[in-house]
């Protein structure tokens, strides 16, 4: 952990000391200089910023301006002025300017922004409005010598490139279309308090649990503590993301429509399955048992303020927007929060796959003013080791490279990074749309979590609510 922390640091004083040159070709892809330092000829060098170089307008989430230290870790994440003299460096007669968009209610902000012609660049995660904001970047890849898809197929995951091509039934004739590329992939995981195990006498898990090896520690570990005689809980858990969670009880059918016509969706198979599905019944039921040994008040997010602390009282947190912490208590090296609270993978069902297939992009906008440039500009951002070090050390913290060759990327060489990057490999759910389960299941939580479903109730409502979802969209596209 020491050598990792000296590495991450040594990479934020070095960037913030020294010029980057160069794009993924000098960093030892064989795939051609997909980022490259110079603009191409279509590129203009006209007007718009400082000393008439010009403007590209880039919004991003949670872009901060400012220097800003870590309260968990003590790191100083540096600002954007940095990242923004690295671009221009990279791409002469560039100025670059950071649109800072905040996390509450993104989406909204972002299309604000974007279609108010205020954006020339934005950042995006897995979005059905990227139609409407970007272009299609295979305009670019066609006439682009050093980038071609065939480039773009070779340089990045498969998962992070299934992602960044378009697939959603709301958008049917946009299928295929690339929306930027991708600059990082997420692989959340749950967490267990070793200390709290040992003092009840159960046996941890490994490090690939299933969800029934989970749902036995909880239950044994709810109650008074037989050591301190505090109230200890088994587990906590949400309806934040559970249906998420619900990837690696093989709740879902990954889908293959060529043209996404939702007319095509084999209902019978892809959806009426759910009536009489083991599984999704079991998911519901093992929500139900963990709801059981979780604190009260879960539904409102409290009973976790003493998670990551001396006092904790939770042996198993399923929240992964809880576990993700855990990373920068890592990167401190407070081993006496690493040695007690333990993460371990998501649990895999048949499939073999978990978790959110989330994947961050960049990508030009409909309305940039420089699309070439602004390209150029992309691809460095998304292949170039020095910007995505940069990036991955003082922006997105704790996510994992998109890109197949991570030689040179400081985060590889954390154990826990490397084994969650392979696990990405092949571990990501692909499948060309989600929606149509994913708003239909949030509603069950709702009703699930507050006592008003059982089991079979839930899977019957989330089958209702599928065949409603598609019902809807059918007569939203004209069918």
């Amino acid at each position: 952990m020491k050598k990792l922390l000296a590495l991450l640091l040594a990479a934020i004083f070095a960037l913030g000391a020294a010029a980057c040159s160069g794009g993924a070709g000098d960093n030892g892809s064989d795939t051609g200089d997909a980022g490259g330092s110079t603009p191409s000829a279509a590129a203009s060098d006209e007007g718009g910023g400082d000393g008439g170089a010009q403007k590209v307008r880039i919004a991003w989430l949670g872009m901060n301006p400012d220097d800003r230290v870590d309260p968990i870790s003590g790191i100083t994440y540096k600002g954007s002025y940095e990242f923004k003299a690295m671009i221009e460096e990279k791409v002469p007669g560039t100025e670059i300017e950071f649109i800072q968009i905040p996390s509450d209610g993104w989406i909204q902000k972002m299309e604000t922004t974007i279609m108010a012609g205020e954006a020339d660049i934005g950042w995006y995660t897995n979005q059905v409005m990227a139609t409407e904001w970007f272009v299609d970047h295979r305009e670019f890849m066609e006439s682009d010598p050093d980038f071609s898809e065939e480039t773009f197929d070779a340089l990045f995951l498969e998962g992070t490139k299934k992602y960044t091509r378009y697939h959603t039934f709301d958008y049917p004739e946009a299928t295929g279309d690339i929306y930027g590329l991708p600059m990082d992939v997420s692989c959340d995981y749950l967490i267990y308090d070793k200390q709290i195990l040992e003092e009840w006498g159960v046996a941890a898990p490994g490090s690939t649990p299933t969800y029934a090896e989970l749902l036995e520690i909880a239950r044994q570990t709810t109650g008074e503590n037989p050591v301190s005689g505090k109230q200890n809980y088994g587990a906590y858990v949400r309806p934040y993301w559970c249906e998420w969670l619900g990837v690696g009880a093989d709740l879902y059918h990954p889908i293959s429509i060529p043209d996404m016509d939702i007319g095509k969706l084999d209902i019978a198979g892809d959806v009426d399955y759910i009536k009489s599905s083991q599984e999704v019944l079991d998911y519901f039921q093992l929500l139900l048992d963990l709801i059981a040994c979780a604190p009260d008040g879960v539904t409102a997010d409290s009973g976790h303020e003493n998670w990551f602390t001396a006092d904790n009282n939770i042996a198993v947190m399923f929240d992964t927007s809880k576990t993700r912490d855990y990373y920068r208590y890592k990167l401190a090296g407070n081993t006496e929060i690493t040695d007690r609270f333990i993460p371990v993978f998501l649990p895999k069902g048949a499939q073999g796959v978990s978790g959110f297939p989330e994947t961050r992009h960049v990508a030009v906008t409909k309305f940039a003013n420089d699309p070439a440039r602004c390209w150029e500009i992309v691809k460095v951002i998304a292949t170039d080791k020095d910007c995505l070090n940069w990036i991955y050390t003082n922006q997105e913290m704790g996510v994992l490279p998109a890109l197949v060759d991570t030689e040179g990327l400081a985060i590889m060489e954390d154990d826990f990074s490397k084994a969650r990057y392979e696990d990405r490999k092949t571990g990501m759910l692909l499948t060309d749309d989600y929606w149509y389960w994913r708003e239909p299941i949030q509603k069950v939580f709702s009703q699930l979590f507050v006592g008003e479903l059982t089991a079979e109730q839930a899977r019957e409502a989330f089958h209702a609510n599928v065949r409603e979802w598609i019902d809807n969209k059918k007569k939203q596209l004209g069918q």
